[in-house]
């Protein structure tokens, strides 16, 4: 029913992960486009237009170079 501290974390020890700087995801890299994407999704008009040309060519339209 007892098991030692040592054996316990032997058993329970997980395995760690090059996470990476900036990650907002464990092991995601992240999106250098998500931010804008979000501005977009924020404005109607806007994400109406990405829905029917495209995210990239609706922010260019809207807040100038992607």
């Amino acid at each position: 029913a007892f098991v030692s501290r040592r054996a316990s974390a032997e058993v329970v020890q997980r395995q760690k992960r090059n996470y990476g700087s900036g990650s907002s995801v464990y092991g995601a890299p992240r999106d250098p486009l998500e931010a804008k994407r979000e501005v977009c999704e924020l404005s109607p008009d806007c994400d109406e237009l990405a829905d029917q040309i495209g995210f990239q060519e609706a922010y260019r339209r809207y807040y100038g170079l992607v």
